[in-house]
């Protein structure tokens, strides 16, 4: 764990966009980790590609990884105002 987070902490201010990392603290088998990059539009997320490699330290300690692409919907969200671009 701690290694993961210290390979991981090592490249954070070469990162050109926002990157978050949380770490699940309670439940679970293993160590888990969710990185969140936020994008306005998808067409940004494809071309920021080469900056979500994750560090090769970082990579040789995972087992397993997913990707998930989540669209926030302010219509269907309590209390957040429609952002129009």
């Amino acid at each position: 764990m701690a290694a993961f987070e210290g390979a991981v902490a090592s490249t954070q201010s070469t990162l050109g966009s926002e990157t978050l990392w949380y770490r699940l603290v309670a439940g679970g088998t293993a160590p888990r980790y969710v990185r969140l990059r936020p994008f306005l539009r998808l067409a940004a997320l494809i071309e920021s590609q080469a900056q979500q490699a994750i560090p090769a330290a970082a990579h040789e300690l995972i087992a397993r990884s997913t990707i998930e692409i989540l669209n926030l919907r302010p219509t269907m969200s309590y209390g957040l105002a429609a952002v129009r671009n």
